[in-house]
């Protein structure tokens, strides 16, 4: 299991290796002036995406060969407030990509082509998203509430099937999952640490979280690629 972060421009891509801690670092793919407000990975291509401040920009690195491989332009409606993150996250059975919209509650559809597709609202419940990640056993859209620290499933249809309080002081800016031991990644309140939290939205540990990283996700790594 992997996770990946990124963050302001000058920051690197990481790439850390939980098991063992080696954290490869993937330069060059943001300028200086860029700033990542959203993050997913995609363990079957192993296409990290990134999403570009103010939003309104998608751009996928080819993890393995370090090879810039799409970069979307969307539409004005993606646009997110300045200074707000916008969390993404990627279902690999179809490799659709769920990207957080301004509107209070919404999600946009985006296929790997940059086709953009209706937006929706998990639950038809307008609140404030901090981040997005997808179960990828269980097939579910996980949603971090900004408000109430909550983790909401739900299934392809859009139906809440679980709601998971985490039980510490987080920093609600983005999501990462561990969908084989089920395992919640979040920013804690506490600048300079990552949460790891358990089914049960009990803290399990502290990861060092590097300065400048805004967004993070979680993915483990196919033996087999789908192009």
């Amino acid at each position: 299991m992997h996770l990946y972060s990124a963050g302001e421009g000058t920051a690197p891509i990481h790439d850390r290796a939980l098991e063992s801690g080696q954290d490869e670092q993937l330069s060059g793919f943001v300028t200086p002036t860029d700033r990542v407000i959203g993050l997913g990975y995609e363990h079957n291509t192993d296409y990290i995406w990134l999403r570009l401040a103010p939003g309104d920009r998608l751009i996928t690195v080819k993890r393995g060969i370090k090879e810039l491989w799409y970069d979307y332009s969307l539409p004005e409606a993606f646009r997110m407030p300045e200074g707000q993150t916008g969390d993404l996250a990627v279902r690999s059975f179809n490799r659709m990509v769920y990207v957080v919209m301004p509107s209070t509650g919404a999600i946009g559809l985006v296929t790997r082509y940059g086709e953009v597709l209706e937006s929706f609202v998990p639950g038809n419940e307008a609140r404030s998203i901090g981040g997005l990640a997808w179960d990828q056993v269980n097939d579910h859209l996980l949603v971090l509430e900004t408000e109430t620290g909550e983790v909401v499933a739900y299934d392809v249809s859009g139906t809440e099937v679980d709601r998971t309080r985490l039980q510490g002081a987080i920093n609600a800016q983005s999501l990462a999952y561990d969908s084989n031991r089920a395992r919640f990644y979040v920013p804690l309140a506490e600048v300079g640490w990552l949460g790891e939290f358990d089914a049960e939205g009990r803290l399990r540990d502290r990861l060092a979280w590097p300065e400048g990283m805004i967004a993070v996700d979680a993915g483990q790594r196919s033996l087999v690629r789908v192009f």
